[in-house]
């Protein structure tokens, strides 16, 4: 690609930010695909892996721009890997940094969802998903879609996948682990009895699919059976206050993962509710470290 690139991104700044607010369904992969109906046929990249890199078509020619960080490339030639183009002109750019900025891949019949595909499953922000009130994983809303992430389900698992596809859920590809396509709820050491409906009444309640399938009578009797008001001792009196240096020491703990020491905790364990992990670590845990208890789900926190 010739220098040409970073000039007519300078060129085409009032266009980038006018289009991304215009645009904004350019973040599903999908969309991206279906502006290239014009795409040259003899042109040396394809579609396909310009939509992957997170481009769409501009025109005219081979023009193409990020729905991320509006940069515009063209000139390809022989050789040419849109992803690492987009890479070595925009480094900066958050879609290439991995960062969470709504991008919806497109998932094929065949694909697992696991490992760096599960990480490209990025989420929309709050904002969006509250004002659009769409599921967090659009591309598993259909039952076939989900139920087709579980060809490498465990063999010995305790639940079949056609009943958590119908509850709600994809597989993740690691162990049992399951994620709910529209509240992200995950869940995981599933045992011989378990109800993927009552499970996900229980731990995601508020879940707009589950509200709508099973409705709101439902799940206030799985939460009225599984859970009692507990009450909690307060802190003893007679204890000095601490120094703000002890607060801050406190505070920096609190929120270190307790298995690395190094990430900021970031997942939080069902049952036991307990927030000690970075999403790094929370994977390869089947006990909580604090309490010991089984996990059987997990929720992101997101601290301010």
């Amino acid at each position: 690609l010739s220098a040409h690139s970073t000039m007519e991104r300078k060129r085409y700044d009032w266009r980038t930010m006018l289009h991304i607010l215009e645009e904004p369904q350019m973040r599903r992969e999908r969309e991206r695909l279906r502006t290239f109906q014009n795409w040259p046929a003899d042109a040396p990249v394809t579609s396909g892996d310009l939509a992957k890199a997170g481009f769409f078509f501009l025109g005219p020619g081979d023009k193409v721009q990020c729905f991320c960080c509006g940069g515009i490339l063209t000139y390809w030639v022989h050789g040419d890997s849109p992803t690492a183009e987009h890479k070595r002109h925009f480094p900066t750019c958050s879609f290439i940094l991995g960062r969470a900025v709504g991008n919806i891949p497109l998932l094929g019949s065949s694909d697992s969802v696991d490992g760096q595909l599960l990480s490209q499953l990025q989420r929309m922000t709050v904002d969006d998903q509250g004002a659009a009130g769409q599921a967090i994983y659009p591309e598993m809303e259909e039952e076939d879609s989900r139920l087709t992430t579980f060809h490498n389900w465990p063999t010995g698992a305790s639940v079949q996948p056609d009943v958590l596809a119908r509850a709600g859920f994809f597989y993740t590809g690691h162990g049992d682990n399951v994620k709910c396509f529209y509240c992200d709820g995950g869940l995981r050491n599933w045992e011989p009895g378990d109800d993927p409906w009552q499970e996900h009444a229980k731990w995601f309640p508020r879940c707009e699919f589950l509200i709508q399938t099973r409705g709101q009578d439902y799940i206030n009797n799985i939460q009225d059976s599984h859970f009692h008001l507990e009450v909690r001792q307060g802190p003893s009196a007679g204890t000095g206050d601490p120094s703000p240096e002890e607060l801050l020491r406190q505070l920096q703990e609190e929120r270190t993962c307790k298995v690395c020491m190094d990430k900021l905790v970031s997942i939080v364990f069902i049952p036991c509710g307990h927030l000690v992990v970075c999403s790094d670590c929370a994977a390869s845990l089947r006990h909580c470290p604090i309490c010991r208890a089984v996990i059987r789900g997990s929720v992101r926190a997101f601290m301010s």
